[in-house]
């Protein structure tokens, strides 16, 4: 559990991110959306003194997705410390799949877009699991639809890798094929 969640302000300046608004927070950090001068981004925080590091694991894992240009990810734009928080920097994705859901007609997906979403997720743990990581915390939630500035509505990324772990067997590795 967090020591004391880090608060930070709109306005607010982090090397070179400027702090627009908190997103969201959990048990071990909080999320902001951030900008510079070549856009908005999503700034993710956890305190120096937390026991369990859990920016740490996802730095590790999207980097790994990153040398291997795999789908569904964000991609880091900055990380370090600052004060007494690490910081991650990464691309800013639109609403969750849980949130669409419930959106959409009679409280559900249609059809066609609960076909292309599930394939993209099994796509997503897919390339996690070919690098040789566990997700553990699948769930719509953690679904998320990229931003329509970006024309990215009906692509598909996975977040939240901070419960990820590596396989100890590679024989319990496999395949979607």
């Amino acid at each position: 559990m967090a020591q004391e969640l880090i608060q930070l302000q709109p306005g607010q300046q982090i090397e070179r991110w400027t702090i627009d608004k908190k997103l969201g927070e959990g048990g071990f950090g909080a999320v902001y959306r951030v900008r510079d001068m070549t856009g908005m981004y999503a700034l993710k925080v956890e305190g120096v003194a937390e026991q369990i590091q859990v920016l740490k694991m996802e730095v590790y894992v999207l980097t790994e997705l990153t040398k291997r240009g795999s789908r569904h990810f964000c991609k880091i734009e900055d990380k370090g410390r600052y004060g007494n928080f690490n910081y991650v920097v990464m691309t800013l994705v639109g609403k969750s799949l849980q949130d669409l859901n419930k959106g959409g007609p009679g409280g559900h997906m249609t059809l066609g877009c609960a076909i292309s979403c599930g394939i993209q997720c099994l796509e997503a743990l897919e390339d996690l699991h070919n690098i040789g990581y566990l997700h553990r915390d699948v769930k719509p939630g953690n679904y998320t639809i990229g931003r329509a500035e970006l024309q990215e509505l009906r692509k598909v990324y996975i977040l939240d890798f901070g419960m990820c772990r590596k396989f100890t067997n590679a024989q319990v590795a496999c395949s979607f094929q």
